[in-house]
């Protein structure tokens, strides 16, 4: 308990559980919608569907790119997630095969995620919303300073509040042309989405898009490089996954829950809330800690071991719902109910499909010797959730 500050934290993982299905006594919402401040003007994101949390107008604006993301609409981007994938591995090849030649190197290495999973979710998110393919470096660029803009410091949330700006600036042109003559994108989907005669406004088009690119940039690259520091660091997981690439789906589940990238979610309580004796009053913040409660000993054996072959944790489609009956449940990374994660199906595709494909790529991959810290939260000015900042990978050419 943070007395001064009216926060608690929740770490068990049935309290976790309970809360997320718990919308009568908490509430995600941080923004009154019909209060008299108008919100975004000091957001790096502006307005975004998460400041509402909950109620009609969050359910429409979920709801308008939910389906995009699922099912035989998101199966329809496969060919994308491969295509991006495949080209930004042939680059890394080809200046791994010039240094190599050059003498540089005796052995391949890449640096995973500067040279691979930091561009590769972003790439896709840009194909996916229909932006010009020849703008993908500006656009990784902004998003670099946007996010950035999340980190500690004025200083660094004036640089995100900026990037913010020059991105809307960057989009408002392509939202015109998609008004006049749709296209098969996210942008159309924005731009011509209606509810009761009323379309969505410029500024939550442009909010949708900032929440797509830091909520779907960021924590799948995470996801793609946890999965790898995971494996390697467990090479016989790592040969069994190597010898059957259909066991790539168990090594993101078990990640997500061993070493997820988002370790906490917030609620406000709408009323008192009493958990285990201590009262929680009206207005309190609990964070809840998913970290903590994807180790809980009394949910997992042996929480503290990376083992794709456990038991005890459910390994099937995620379940809006979640799953937890006969000693097996879900890892608690993507929510449940209400706010579960809008784009869970689209970052499994990304990570499985592109960590098959390095799979197929890289021979006899394993870790560079070179200082690793490992995955912590990033240092101040960066912004974003847990993570490496750098993975070096050896493999043979």
């Amino acid at each position: 308990q943070d007395k001064f500050q009216n926060r608690w934290i929740i770490s068990r993982y049935e309290d976790i559980w309970a809360i997320y299905k718990d919308d009568a006594r908490f509430t995600r919402a941080t923004y009154d919608p019909h209060g008299k401040h108008k919100f975004g003007s000091d957001s790096t994101m502006g307005f975004t569907l998460n400041d509402l949390g909950e109620g009609q107008d969050y359910i429409w604006l979920r709801g308008i790119v939910a389906g995009e993301f699922v099912g035989k609409r998101l199966e329809k981007r496969v060919p994308l997630i491969e295509r991006i994938a495949t080209k930004i591995i042939d680059d890394f090849m080809e200046k791994a095969r010039a240094d190599q030649k050059a003498g540089l190197r005796a052995a391949g290495q890449v640096e995973l995620v500067s040279q691979f999973s930091e561009r590769f979710p972003i790439r896709v998110i840009a194909g996916m919303l229909g932006l010009p393919e020849e703008d993908n470096d500006y656009f990784e660029a902004v998003y670099d300073r946007l996010f950035a803009g999340n980190g500690y410091g004025r200083a660094h949330f004036r640089r995100g509040v900026a990037a913010r700006d020059e991105l809307f600036a960057y989009l408002d042109p392509l939202f015109d042309e998609r008004i006049a003559e749709p296209r098969d994108d996210l942008l159309s989907v924005f731009c011509h989405a209606e509810k009761d005669g009323a379309k969505m406004t410029r500024d939550q088009m442009r909010g949708y898009v900032a929440l797509l690119l830091v909520g779907g940039g960021d924590t799948t690259h995470k996801a793609i490089d946890a999965m790898w520091w995971n494996l390697l660091h467990n090479y016989e997981q790592y040969e069994a996954v190597r010898d059957d690439p259909e066991l790539m789906d168990r090594v993101f589940t078990e990640m997500l829950r061993f070493d997820g990238s988002n370790h906490w979610q917030r609620r406000r309580t709408k009323v008192e809330v009493e958990i285990h004796g201590r009262v929680l009053p009206v207005g309190a913040t609990a964070w809840l800690g998913l970290g903590s409660g994807n180790r809980d000993e009394r949910i997992f054996k042996d929480p503290e071991a990376f083992n794709i072959f456990r038991d005890d944790l459910y390994f099937g489609k995620e379940l809006r719902t979640g799953y937890w009956k006969d000693g097996v449940a879900s890892h608690l990374g993507f929510g449940q109910e209400t706010h579960f994660c809008l784009g869970y199906a689209l970052a499994r595709q990304e990570s499985v499909i592109s960590s098959r494909i390095l799979l197929e790529r890289l021979k006899n991959p394993r870790l560079a010797d070179v200082p690793n810290e490992g995955i912590a939260f990033p240092p101040p000015g960066r912004g974003g959730v847990r993570g490496l900042q750098h993975l070096e990978i050896d493999f043979d050419l």
